[in-house]
């Protein structure tokens, strides 16, 4: 339900048109019959005049499916007549069958209106079915009844179907609203998630890229005339990952269908990842050990994502010169990426960034079937490398900072049980 509106949302206007329609093709039938087969037979004229409100009424009831007041007010005016007309309340009108769908009118004002007005509505129904009980001439001419008692029972017995179907239409409308409600809920945590999962991608995207256009950006400015070879490749790096990152986030934001996909990263684009990082301010190696095994598209991505969280992670926090080792390991079931910062000369205090990146990636990682963790470990630099594996290059040592406490990512992802093709060396 929309708050500030005078009516709720319609999920069951298609039901109320099929109830109005089955009514007019039954009661109206039925009530012009009972008319012409009345005693005693009334005039032709009052005949056609009571069939002209009969379907008057049946067309309220249609007209309350759009404009439930609308209906419910030509069906009170269409009510009134055929109690106060002579003609019609000798003919006991109001006792027809059509006269029934004055209650489905009653019901669409509390199913769809303010309940405020409903109540209006209801005791506008009440005063009704008094007038009714006075009226009618069958409640004042049964024998050995008290005139005055039947009354009372004939306006009981109409008030009681006027609030019965008031209170039909109050449970529909408590009931829409809820389903509604429900709805709004779950339209609101899809946003949420989209959202989320938006804010994640652009953190992925942004947060590396520029991390690694800052530093290079450093060393391109320390070097501009010592080295201006060394300068001028970081520069390049800047240009190239600040394309790469205007690529990636235009595919992020843009519509379904309106940018041509970027395709999935692989085992492969971790190297090309992992080169992207090295300066003379920061020495970047990768090794992978085991037979490479075949991953699930969300994992593959999920082992992408980690090794570039941890090299934005390492070159955020640890003062150069720093060292970062990716370390991927394949085994039967799981594939293990780890990667590992020796701390450099000390952590930088760097507030760059919200935090939510391992948050994010953590999840990621979860519905890949995998797990996360992350801590402070012994420098790198004083534990012995592995032996075996193979490395894809390493960048110009830029020394370590010893006796410094590095950091650690390590992510464990399941393999698919089919072999590789290729193994790593």
């Amino acid at each position: 339900m929309q708050t500030g509106k005078a009516r709720i949302g319609v999920r069951g206007g298609g039901a109320s048109l099929i109830v109005a329609l089955a009514a007019l093709v039954v009661l109206l039938p039925i009530s012009l019959a009972s008319l012409a087969w009345s005693t005693p037979h009334p005039a032709l004229l009052v005949v056609l005049g009571l069939a002209l409100g009969f379907a008057a009424l049946h067309g309220a009831s249609l007209l309350s499916v759009r404009r439930p007041v609308a209906g419910f007010l030509v069906a009170s005016a269409v009510m009134l007549l055929l109690v106060l007309i002579p003609a019609a309340r000798d003919a006991s009108a109001v006792m027809h069958p059509s006269a029934v769908v004055y209650l489905l009118c009653l019901a669409q004002v509390a199913a769809r209106e303010r309940v405020r007005l409903s109540v209006v509505a209801l005791s506008i129904g009440l005063i009704g079915a008094g007038m009714i009980a006075l009226a009618e001439p069958t409640f004042g001419s049964a024998a050995g009844i008290d005139v005055w008692l039947l009354r009372l029972g004939a306006f009981l017995g109409l008030a009681a179907c006027a609030t019965a179907a008031w209170a039909c239409g109050l449970l529909v409308r408590f009931a829409t609203s809820r389903a509604e409600e429900r709805t709004a809920v779950r339209v609101r945590q899809a946003i949420a998630d989209e959202r989320m999962r938006i804010n994640g991608e652009l953190h992925d995207v942004v947060a590396h890229a520029m991390t690694v256009m800052i530093a290079q950006s450093e060393v391109a400015r320390a070097l501009v005339r010592e080295r201006p070879e060394v300068s001028e490749r970081a520069l390049g790096v800047v240009v190239d990952t600040g394309r790469d990152a205007l690529r990636g986030m235009r595919a992020i934001v843009a519509a379904e269908g309106d940018a041509p996909k970027e395709p999935l990263p692989t085992v492969d684009s971790l190297a090309e990842l992992v080169a992207s990082v090295r300066s003379p301010a920061c020495e970047a190696r990768l090794v992978e050990a085991g037979a490479r095994r075949d991953l699930a598209p969300a994992s593959a991505l999920a082992l992408h994502r980690t090794v570039r969280e941890g090299l934005t992670n390492a070159m955020r926090h640890a003062l150069p010169p720093v060292r970062i080792e990716v370390r991927v390991s394949w085994a039967e079931e799981r594939v293990v990426a780890e990667v590992e910062d020796d701390g450099g000369s000390g952590r930088s205090g760097s507030d760059l960034g919200a935090g939510t990146g391992l948050v994010s990636l953590g999840e990621r990682i979860r519905l890949a079937g995998g797990s996360l963790a992350s801590g402070a470990v012994a420098a790198a630099a004083a534990r012995p490398k592995p032996s075996s594996g193979s490395s894809a290059g390493s960048g110009s040592s830029a020394g370590s900072g010893s006796g410094s406490h590095g950091w650690l990512l390590r992510a464990e992802l399941p393999v698919l049980p089919v072999l590789a093709a290729g193994e790593g060396a």
